[in-house]
């Protein structure tokens, strides 16, 4: 569940700052990033783990509204429903707390549960605010199977970088990507260097987020910078995700890498539309609304 507050600034160590703005709205990494595969149009199993309390029941009752398929979630007695805290800056920009609590529940044996489902499915999207032993088995369970599998490296908690082995695209954001590489990332030039250097790692494919600058994609034989779309930014929180649905669902269409990436783009700017993450999570049909960057991005190899 998040509570996202609109300040004027982040506060300092030991300051208080007023928020002018409280809204309240269901979220979380792997909700945002399930419904807005959802909302594409996929066909969409979620693996999580829920506190028996009241937002428990709401994501519930949200998931099975949206049609996502719910039957691999598990219950937890002994922690509430992770929240989160999005503190939303003038110009849509945010920093985030999250408490995961039951998430951080979430064990190897309800992934093993789950196997049959993802083995037959078409990709694997997951992020971190999970077990890494958790994730490391679902990740393992795909490529064994041949499927795809997409990590979100958020947050980058300790074990990221060798989760990152296992990966076959990896989406950091520029944050994320600093601390996979230990370097500092300015530009879009330097995220191209840096999603080259990431795969190296183990991925095939990169591709670092940089937000209203856009993003940069590695691939094999390609490396390309994909400008973002433009529109009046309220609240990023829950582009990264949109961003993650986006590409997963045009790679899984058919779509090239750097069509995916463009596409991914359109998601994540459409994301920033509103307060609160999952109001905001696009369809195919406001995808098509939004109108083309004006520069193309550039190409090489």
């Amino acid at each position: 569940m998040d509570f996202c507050v609109s300040v004027a600034r982040l506060p300092e160590r030991g300051e208080t700052v007023l928020a002018h703005g409280l809204a309240r709205s269901l979220g979380g990494k792997g909700a945002n990033q399930a419904t807005a595969l959802r909302r594409l149009g996929g066909d969409v199993a979620l693996v999580t783990c829920l506190g028996n309390d009241d937002f428990g029941q709401a994501f519930l009752s949200f998931f099975e509204q949206e049609g996502i398929e719910t039957g691999f979630v598990q219950g937890e007695t002994s922690a509430p429903t992770g929240v989160a805290f999005p503190m939303i800056l003038p110009g849509g920009a945010n920093a985030i707390v999250v408490a995961p609590a039951a998430s951080l529940r979430l064990s190897v044996a309800a992934v093993e549960l789950a196997a049959p489902r993802i083995r037959a499915a078409t990709a694997l999207l997951l992020q971190l605010e999970i077990p890494a032993a958790t994730a490391a088995a679902a990740m393992s369970l795909a490529r064994e199977a041949g499927v795809p599998v997409f990590l979100n490296p958020a947050p980058c908690v300790l074990e990221a970088r060798e989760l990152a082995r296992g990966a076959g695209v990896l989406i950091p954001n520029q944050l994320e990507a600093e601390a996979l590489m230990g370097t500092s990332i300015h530009t879009l030039e330097d995220a191209l260097r840096a999603a080259d250097r990431l795969r190296s790692l183990g991925p095939e494919v990169v591709i670092v987020t940089m937000g209203e600058s856009g993003a940069a994609l590695s691939a094999p034989g390609i490396q390309r910078l994909v400008p973002a779309y433009r529109v009046d930014a309220v609240d990023s929180t829950g582009a990264g995700d949109a961003f993650c649905a986006g590409l997963v669902d045009a790679h899984c269409r058919g779509a090239s890498w750097p069509e995916a990436a463009d596409f991914a783009c359109a998601c994540g700017a459409l994301a920033c539309r509103g307060s609160g993450a999952i109001p905001w999570l696009p369809t195919r049909a406001d995808v098509r609304t939004l109108t083309p960057p004006p520069v193309p991005g550039r190409e090489r190899g």
